[in-house]
């Protein structure tokens, strides 16, 4: 009986790893940005926030592969419950959706403002963008103060 349980919990696993990652897509940049220079960037434009940046150098984001991989993602579609499913919870699902093989280096993370957690991505043209995880909508400014941002 606990055998027959273990694999049909490995069955559902694996399942579930399937259905995680959006088509088979990879993104089209091949601009990178050494960590200490992306962080100056974030740290003059932020001279408030915290920042934790866990890499050497990324990726730098393009425009049309984030709006393919957002089109492509279900984050957005995601029900929005008040203190159990909200902002931060879909900023963290989102940014755990770019934790895939070809995506996790981008220039992608999480901020917190003081009143808000949405998602950050730094573009080709070193434009930082805010990403609305519950709508997909691509934003260059959000609302309060920039606390944390973390990539």
């Amino acid at each position: 009986m606990k055998e027959a349980i273990v694999n049909l919990l490995n069955a559902i696993i694996k399942l579930l790893q399937k259905k995680v990652e959006p088509e088979s897509i990879l993104p089209t940049s091949t601009k990178r940005i050494k960590g200490e220079v992306l962080y100056k960037l974030l740290r003059d434009k932020f001279p408030d926030a915290e920042l934790y940046l866990s890499d050497k150098d990324y990726l730098l984001c393009s425009y049309d592969d984030i709006a393919l991989f957002l089109a492509q993602d279900n984050t957005n579609k995601m029900g929005y419950i008040k203190e159990i499913l909200d902002c931060d919870d879909f900023s963290y699902r989102l940014m755990g959706q770019f934790s895939i093989p070809g995506w996790s280096d981008l220039a992608f993370g999480i901020v917190w403002s003081n009143v808000h957690a949405l998602n950050i991505c730094v573009t080709e043209d070193l434009e930082v963008l805010f990403v609305e995880p519950q709508s997909d909508e691509l934003k260059d400014s959000q609302q309060g103060l920039i606390r944390f941002i973390i990539m």
